[in-house]
């Protein structure tokens, strides 16, 4: 998308969200919300029945570059009890073991902070690690949350046994973006991040995922640009993501800011998941550990999302005695909650295939 295009929809959001977002009604908890929810969880259901695909993020690295100012990891981090970690191959292994052959994990994500001295044939690696282990016990799904990368580079990963990758926009509007991301690193580059989708389509990838942290920003207009955003990849490329973030803001002991007033409330963030799957029922919500369990139930109605078991933000959380994560959550252990997904009418499908859930058309 060039910065012309771009402007000229930024703008018609930001002159009236896309609707039903654009009403006083919407996350007022009203009739409104209520058929929304209604609707969201029926297409989830016709399509998916109930399906959830568990998934397990695993920090590799906690040194970075960069300088967001909502991050524990931030360059300049001023929280005393983080320990900077980068695992060693070793450490990343037994990492991985303990999600796939004793919590039972199949599908594994990857996490970086942006590294200086983690390159693409690192992660290469990692991958080829990852699916290895997987791949004893089924199907692989190794996933990437690392910083956008070139179409050759994702190539080399899609080939390493790469199945899914996700960037996440953070915000849409471009002001607010470069205030909360100060300095010339990679991360600073508004465009190379927005144009990073294309890049994972050209490049082949099964799973391509996007979002928004909603928090930093007003979530209407990056809710309303989220359904623009999908639109316009389609219908220029044929297909869009097929993964959506729903993370909100958690306070990071080592960081400045402060979501404040831009912060939904549970009502209104409910709703922006039931009116996105309403609207794209193949997308898939990655429900995050930031939530409560009640509140992931909630997102996850009618299925068709991954859903976050055994989560530690630290470097080695699983089975090192690390510290200094990044950001607060809970740790749905596997072996506790999975049952409490069945008992909630939801079936978990351990073993995602992300080429099945491609979003096309219009």
């Amino acid at each position: 998308m060039s910065p012309t295009e771009f402007e000229q929809l930024w703008q018609q959001v930001c002159e009236r969200p896309v609707a039903p977002l654009d009403s006083p009604e919407f996350g007022a908890g009203g009739a409104l919300d209520a058929g929304i929810a209604a609707r969201g969880r029926l297409r989830k259901l016709e399509r998916f029945g109930g399906a959830v695909f568990p998934v397990s993020p695993l920090y590799v690295t906690s040194v970075c570059k960069e300088r967001c100012t909502y991050c524990n990891y931030r360059a300049g981090s001023t929280d005393p009890d983080l320990k900077r970690t980068r695992l060693s191959v070793a450490e990343l292994e037994r990492e991985v073991r303990f999600l796939v052959e004793e919590r039972g994990l199949r599908a594994v994500e990857l996490v970086y902070a942006s590294d200086p001295l983690i390159r693409v044939d690192d992660i290469c690696r990692h991958v080829e690690l990852t699916a290895r282990i997987l791949a004893r016990h089924g199907r692989p799904a190794v996933g990437l949350s690392a910083e956008p990368a070139t179409v050759a580079d994702y190539r080399r990963l899609r080939d390493a046994g790469l199945a899914f990758s996700v960037v996440w926009m953070e915000t849409y509007d471009p002001l607010r973006y470069r205030e909360l991301h100060p300095g010339r690193q990679i991360k600073t580059d508004f465009s190379w991040r927005l144009e990073s989708y294309e890049r994972m389509i050209e490049a082949g990838l099964d799973g391509i995922g996007y979002g928004v942290l909603s928090g930093l920003a007003d979530w209407r207009r990056d809710w309303s640009m989220l359904a623009v955003h999908q639109r316009w990849l389609r219908r220029r490329y044929g297909r869009g993501p097929n993964i959506l973030g729903i993370p909100r803001l958690r306070p990071a002991p080592g960081a400045p800011y402060v979501p404040g007033p831009n912060l939904p409330a549970d009502g209104g963030f409910r709703s922006l998941v039931a009116w996105h799957n309403a609207l794209f029922p193949e997308v898939m919500p990655f429900v995050s550990t930031r939530e409560p369990f009640e509140t992931c139930l909630q997102l996850a109605a009618g299925g068709g999302c991954l859903f976050t078991l055994n989560c530690s933000t630290v470097p080695g959380g699983y089975t090192f005695d690390h510290r200094g994560a990044q950001f607060r959550t809970g740790d749905y252990d596997a072996l506790c909650f999975a049952p409490r997904l069945c008992a909630a009418g939801l079936k978990t499908d351990w073993a995602w295939k992300a080429a099945t859930c491609y979003t096309v058309g219009v």
